[in-house]
């Protein structure tokens, strides 16, 4: 055999050999990716299903949860059936901004978050009103405690028989109510100072105790004075229109002052900025 002959012999071996080899590998090859595609698409479907349970079929499916904070004083199965949520309702169904204005509709409450968890869970969050001052209303011929939020709205009457309720609270006179009904807003230039009783309920509570009536007077001129009567002292102390903790400390302070030195007062005026005040005669206004 020649050279050349030889050489495109062993050329023509080798390609049969790979041919060979490329064909067994080719068998080899499709014995493995049959079985992974089935799991591959086994896998596929259950993660179908999944995702098909979880985005279109829990969704639709009765809550699995309501977990509702804050409910001082509200039945949970009053705010339930205000929010619109039963025992059928879904997280789809839940509207959370219609539940929300009907919850902020109950006068005890001040606000109401109502949020939607994925995929079927709802949490309510309630802020309920808190007393800053209370007053006496005749109500169906009896004489009931209410109680006034910072925004001075009318949320609770009576304490329902809970004696401590508005402890510590100043009762509000001179103002007029033509009809007691919870919910009720006080005229609006009676804000300024709810919002100031608000602000010593929370940075000096003890000096807000200290006062025990707060009676509101309109004056020659159309605007307004208060007249604070403190807890443990006859006096009168008349004020303008604003009560700050620095000028209440200071008041009460002098009063102190004053009682030690055995003066006895009938009146303190502060409607100027400067206290004077006038002394009561032998034991006589």
């Amino acid at each position: 055999m020649s050279y050349k002959a030889a050489m495109e012999y062993n050329a023509a071996l080798e390609e049969d050999i790979d041919s060979s080899v490329a064909g067994t590998d080719e068998k080899e090859n499709f014995k493995f990716e049959k079985p992974l595609k089935r799991i591959l698409l086994a896998c596929s479907i259950l993660l179908a299903g999944e995702l098909l349970w979880l985005f279109v079929v829990s969704p639709c499916m009765p809550l699995g949860a309501v977990d509702i904070k804050g409910l001082d004083g509200i039945p949970r199965a009053t705010a339930l059936e205000l929010a619109g949520i039963d025992s059928q309702s879904s997280f789809m169904s839940v509207n959370a901004r219609a539940a929300e204005e009907a919850l902020s509709k109950i006068p005890l409450v001040e606000t109401a978050e109502v949020i939607k968890h994925f995929p079927d869970s709802v949490e309510i969050v309630i802020k309920t009103r808190s007393p800053v001052a209370a007053a006496t209303a005749d109500v169906n011929g009896r004489t009931l405690p209410v109680f006034f939020d910072k925004d001075g709205v009318l949320f609770k009457v009576g304490a329902d028989g809970d004696v401590s309720y508005g402890v510590g609270l100043p009762v509000i006179s001179g103002v007029v109510f033509e009809e007691v009904t919870p919910g009720l807003r006080l005229p609006e230039f009676l804000a300024p100072l709810f919002a100031e009783l608000q602000a010593l309920r929370t940075n000096a509570p003890e000096l807000l105790s200290a006062i025990s009536e707060i009676h509101v007077s309109k004056t020659k001129y159309g605007a307004y004075d208060l007249t604070l009567y403190p807890a443990h002292n006859p006096v009168k102390i008349r004020m303008g229109w604003h009560i700050t903790e620095d000028s209440l400390r200071y008041l009460l302070l002098l009063l102190d002052v004053l009682s030690d030195k055995g003066t006895v007062l009938d009146e303190l005026d502060f409607r100027t900025g400067t206290a004077s005040y006038r002394v009561r005669k032998n034991g006589q206004n």
